[in-house]
């Protein structure tokens, strides 16, 4: 991607500037949800505005339409003709991107395959030191992580309903929201990570630290 003011080129992945005048310029990652059910956001955020999509050629474009379909299907890697040697994974599994702060202000990278959530859509795992809670819905794709630390003490949750997990103390959290909707933390909300849903010949290429949830 680019910006207009200097027409400098971006990682999507890392949000560095990699060519241009910004050159090794950082954009602050946000986390968020990267997919959902329409019908499912609106109901945790019935206030939420929508972005008009712009139309090619005065006709608006099938939202079932995938350009990248045959992408998809393939066993390319990338657009740029490298080969990648990262063996640990074949390059087209999908993976969640995990980065998370670790001891020393630096920053720790994590996959966690998502065959793993076949019969599972909740992770307990620690990455140095930090306490995470991964959540992937295998039907709509949603995907989150957080923090397991409430109110200083760390937490283990186990799935209740498709979109709610219930900790320890039987306290009942939305998965969607982080935020706690029953028990003696009622309207607490866990911290948000940064994560991503990517094949993991992408991630490994961006972050060749990255270790592996097995």
């Amino acid at each position: 991607m680019y910006d207009h003011q200097t027409r400098s080129l971006w990682s999507h992945i890392t949000g560095e500037a990699i060519q241009g005048p910004l050159t090794g310029k950082q954009l602050k990652p946000l986390a968020s949800m990267p997919q959902i059910a329409w019908k499912t956001w609106q109901l945790n955020y019935p206030e939420t505005e929508v972005l008009s999509v712009p139309t090619r050629g005065g006709m608006r474009e099938s939202i079932n339409q995938d350009a990248y379909a045959d992408y998809h299907a393939s066993q390319r890697a990338g657009v740029s003709g490298m080969k990648y040697t990262d063996n640990r994974l074949p390059n087209k599994s999908l993976v969640i991107g995990v980065q998370a702060p670790a001891k020393g202000g630096n920053t720790q990278f994590r996959a966690y395959p998502l065959i793993l959530f076949t019969k599972t859509a909740i992770i307990n795992d620690t990455l140095d030191g930090v306490p995470l809670l991964i959540f992937h819905d295998k039907r709509s794709f949603a995907t989150a992580v957080f923090t397991r630390n409430v109110a200083g003490k760390v937490r283990t949750f186990s799935q209740k309903d498709r979109h709610f997990a219930e900790d320890d103390t039987g306290t009942r959290w939305n998965l969607i929201t982080g935020e706690a909707g029953s028990g003696k933390d009622g309207g607490a909300r866990l911290e948000r990570l940064p994560a991503i849903n990517i094949y993991w010949f992408a991630w490994a290429r961006y972050h060749p630290e990255t270790s592996i949830y097995r």
